[in-house]
């Protein structure tokens, strides 16, 4: 069951993301940087042409060159009065492995991480993707890997499990007591910087595979984006903007969304209500 918005909040939210995204399209064509839309933004595009009704958020994803190019060279060109563009490089503190882009003046406070200090704007996620192996128990392993450096990653600011710590979320997330320790032994004497550098590693293991049939963002396991749909993307209508998608979405769609459908029941609809939202 999603969290309540009122129609107001959700219409004002709308509002903000499209602006967030509009800036993150103009650094893009200035750099010259490719992106593209994913998960429930890519439903949205493809059924709505617009962000899904009970929405919250909008999902970009990047190839891993092209988003390391953006966290390099974004600064130079973002209109830094209103943005903020929040990684471990900009906001050490982040919980996030990925990247974000918030909007200054605005408060999304998330209940899991209130009591970071972190920028808590309203924000667009970006993720890097990377190519996989297609073999099956290859993918396995190294998604294994890379949610275990991410688990460390987080744990470094909120540490979620009951075992090995004190939880610092409501309900812990389901992990037994060996891998809390394991985390516990490897996170402990590195630095973040250090577990974030592991944690791309892991990422990465197959970035120079040639003839590899998919991207993905690795530690999910449906996040499968085949190569050619990324290196020949398509344009379509979002809102009141225009965005590049994967080509031939309804593919990407239907292999990551098994029981894809245009009207979902209310309690299949998820979003990040926040404890507090606020707008400029």
């Amino acid at each position: 069951m999603i969290g309540e918005y009122t129609d107001d909040e959700l219409h004002r939210l709308h509002e903000v993301l499209y602006e967030i995204l509009a800036e993150i399209i103009r650094v893009c064509e200035v750099l010259k940087i490719p992106y593209f839309i994913q998960g429930g933004t890519a439903i949205g595009a493809f059924f709505e042409q617009a962000i899904l009704p009970w929405d919250d958020d909008i999902d970009i994803g990047m190839t891993r060159e092209n988003y390391e190019r953006f966290l390099r060279e974004a600064p130079a060109v973002l209109d830094k009065e209103k943005y903020f563009l929040q990684w471990l490089g900009t906001d050490p503190h982040t919980p996030f492995y990925f990247a974000k882009m918030r909007r200054n003046g605005t408060v999304f406070l998330e209940h899991n991480y209130r009591h970071l200090p972190i920028h808590q704007g309203i924000y667009i996620d970006i993720f890097p993707f990377d190519k996989v192996p297609d073999t099956q128990w290859l993918q396995r392993a190294q998604r294994t890997l890379a949610n275990f450096f991410n688990c460390c990653f987080m744990g470094k600011e909120v540490w979620q499990w009951k075992h090995c710590g004190r939880c610092e979320i409501d309900r812990p997330t389901n992990r037994g007591f060996l891998p809390c320790l394991l985390q516990r032994i490897v996170q402990t004497p590195l630095s973040k910087r250090m577990v974030y550098g592991l944690l791309r590693w892991s990422q990465t293991l197959f970035g120079s595979l040639r003839g590899a049939t998919f991207y993905n963002m690795v530690l999910m396991p449906k996040d499968h984006i085949a190569v050619e749909a990324i290196e020949h993307p398509e344009r379509r209508p979002f809102g009141p903007l225009t965005v590049w998608a994967p080509s031939d979405l309804e593919t990407y769609l239907r292999r990551h969304y098994r029981n894809l459908r245009r009207v979902i029941p209310k309690e299949e609809q998820q979003n990040h209500r926040p404890d507090v939202l606020k707008f400029e």
